[in-house]
């Protein structure tokens, strides 16, 4: 099936945009059963967690015949939070069937080598990419921020997408420094942690 939506445009957007993950396949169900008008109302952009979701892959069909969303695919890496500890192949396989419904592709910057071949379809079949980089302890100094977004940019990327730990009001401020930030590639920042929810607000009106 076609895709429904714009990669380029989704990630060109001036607004944040509200990503819903749906928990389970039943919510995913659910979701998909409301209609256009409530689903947009919900979130901008469905992101399906395929490693979480990896034993009910062939369930999907009907619920994504009747999605209205654009659709984030993600096959997470185990050290980055990823479920099954499924090595690069096996996260590959799960992404493959989905790339054509899809407007973008999460893969992590760690990745970025071992998932070649999947770079190279996405770009073919013009499905954005965004390089994500996880830190679920600390908030790096801002040289890995930099360094992070600059592997994006290298490899062609659409974004670069930061997800830190946040322990002090500090780490706050090297979020909003690097997210407000002119690059080549679009920025998605967020934190973790206490600070986590008053970070995603504040990243937003910085430009994440």
């Amino acid at each position: 099936m076609a895709q429904h939506f714009s990669s380029k445009n989704l990630l060109l957007s001036n607004q944040p945009l509200v990503v819903g993950v749906p928990a389970s396949l039943q919510a995913l169900q659910d979701f998909a059963a409301a209609d256009e008008e409530e689903q947009a109302a919900q979130c901008d952009v469905v992101e399906l967690r395929l490693d979480l979701l990896r034993d009910q892959v062939q369930d999907l069909e009907s619920a994504l015949a009747a999605l209205c969303r654009p659709l984030l695919l993600t096959a997470r890496h185990p050290a980055e939070g990823g479920a099954g500890d499924l090595p690069a192949a096996e996260r590959w396989r799960l992404v493959e069937p989905l790339l054509s419904r899809a407007a973008i592709w999460d893969v992590e910057l760690r990745s970025l080598e071992e998932m070649r071949e999947g770079l190279a379809a996405a770009r073919k079949a013009g499905v954005a990419v965004i390089g994500s980089f996880h830190d679920f302890d600390r908030t790096p100094a801002a040289e890995i921020l930099e360094g992070a977004a600059g592997l994006a940019e290298a490899a062609g990327l659409d974004a670069v997408k930061v997800a830190t730990h946040l322990q002090e009001a500090e780490d706050l401020a090297r979020l909003i420094s690097f997210a407000g930030r002119k690059r080549r590639v679009r920025v998605c920042a967020m934190g973790m942690g206490a600070l986590g929810p008053v970070s995603r607000l504040a990243l937003a009106k910085c430009g994440s």
